[in-house]
């Protein structure tokens, strides 16, 4: 065993029972690609907007979600809480290519939603040490790119409710990790 290896894994197990795995945000964003899903039966012009304000909610949203759930996503004390915020921090610098796809390119903004949002959750797979967040992150990329590339006529409807149901597997799968983690749920007596 490597000499960072114990903390960085109670660094892990700890930012993981605090946050519970992160659960909150994978809720709001099922909660997001549903209003999305839901928004493309309207005129796609003003589903776009649908998607970038509701983009703008999903953090805040979360937050309240785990206050609601009595979870802290912002462990002061741990260094990995600090990295996960960066990393879901960094969605905002994906913005103005968000923006400029919208007036450009309108029907690729389900597209480039979901495999930018995908793309953000792989760290998330080490920072947690979860196989929940790998498949998030491979099956949006693939689920948004394939959709994408294969139907984008079908896009606002295909892309939001097939991402959806990979949120959904995923909060399933995040409450096992966390059931099964040390503290975890099941750990609870």
């Amino acid at each position: 065993m490597k000499p960072y290896e114990p903390t960085y894994r109670e660094l892990s197990n700890a930012l993981a029972a605090s946050s519970r795995r992160g659960l909150p945000m994978i809720v709001t964003g099922t909660l997001f690609w549903l209003v999305a899903g839901l928004a493309g039966f309207l005129d796609h012009a003003i589903t776009v907007w649908v998607y970038l304000y509701g983009i703008g909610l999903i953090f805040p949203v979360g937050i309240l979600i785990s206050k609601a759930m009595k979870l802290d996503l912002f462990v002061k004390d741990n260094p990995l809480a600090t990295l996960a915020g960066v990393v879901g921090g960094m969605q905002v610098l994906f913005a103005p290519l968000v923006i400029l796809i919208l007036f450009r390119q309108p029907d690729y903004i389900p597209f480039a939603v979901g495999v930018l949002t995908g793309a953000h959750f792989l760290p998330y797979a080490v920072i947690y040490r979860s196989k929940a967040y790998l498949f998030l992150s491979i099956a949006t990329v693939a689920g948004a790119a394939l959709i994408g590339s294969l139907a984008v006529e079908h896009t606002f409807l295909a892309t939001p409710f097939a991402l959806t149901a990979v949120y959904l597997v995923t909060c399933l799968l995040l409450m096992r990790e966390a059931a099964q983690q040390p503290g975890g749920d099941s750990a609870e007596t």
